[in-house]
């Protein structure tokens, strides 16, 4: 699990499908979830760059609180938030859906854990 973008001395992948072969050295990762958003995305919601946020999504009897949301600011991004499948499953979330920002007193950092 690393932050989205931290790819420094990741594991490499070799994808082979219809249309070719694309191999990189390295940069195969699980990016913690995160949202990209632009500095007026940022402004406007009260966050900055490598703030830690919560989300809210209101589904069909599967609402969630998405903790430990990464706040990843530039201004060639859009706004939008990455999850991964298994998590937006778990909330019934579907592509376009809205969630709501919540302010936490979390730093984003990453621990360690074992099994």
């Amino acid at each position: 699990m690393r932050n989205s973008g931290d790819v420094a001395n990741s594991p490499g992948v070799t994808l082979i499908g219809p249309a070719g072969t694309l191999t990189l050295e390295e940069g195969l990762i699980c990016a913690r979830r995160h949202i990209h958003m632009t500095p007026a995305d940022a402004a406007k919601f009260g966050v900055e760059d490598r703030a830690v946020v919560e989300v809210t999504v209101n589904s069909e009897g599967r609402d969630l609180i998405f903790g430990d949301v990464l706040i990843r600011v530039k201004s060639s991004y859009a706004l939008e938030m990455h999850i991964d499948t298994d998590e937006a499953n778990a909330a019934e979330v579907v592509r376009g859906q809205t969630g709501t920002l919540s302010a936490t007193d979390a730093t984003a950092q990453l621990r360690s854990r074992r099994r």
